[in-house]
């Protein structure tokens, strides 16, 4: 896949891009196995409503990396997933959500500064 640099009008600087030559996404839904734009950038720094390379919610591009193997560096931690039952590493997404590698599951997480270091959490569920 060829990288490509466009402007990003979020984040306001150039990014880095590739289209996938089909859909990176593997989900439950029936998805068409089309080519999708994916953000090697993408971070925390990605913090708009919608992501104006896509389009669509800010967490599907988060998604969209994660699952297509690109992602250069990534942050994990620790934690039982609540959707399938393994403690797995999960890989953070965004500043709000972590993707459950086994399973696929999004699940809301929580950083806590502390005296003694810094640690990352699943929060409850509120639904």
């Amino acid at each position: 896949m060829e990288v490509q640099h466009t402007y990003c009008p979020a984040c306001a600087h150039q990014v880095r891009v590739v289209v996938t030559p089909d859909t990176a996404y593997s989900g439950q839904a029936p998805v068409a196995n089309e080519p999708e734009v994916v953000c090697l950038d993408f971070g925390a720094q990605c913090t708009g409503t919608t992501c104006p390379m896509s389009g669509l919610p800010r967490l599907l591009m988060g998604i969209r990396l994660a699952q297509s193997g690109l992602r250069e560096e990534v942050q994990t931690f620790r934690a039982p997933c609540r959707s399938c039952d393994n403690n797995v590493d999960f890989e953070i997404l965004d500043a709000s959500y972590a993707l459950c590698p086994v399973c696929g599951a999004r699940h809301r997480w929580l950083r806590f500064d502390m005296e003694r270091g810094v640690y990352l959490a699943l929060a409850e569920d509120t639904e």
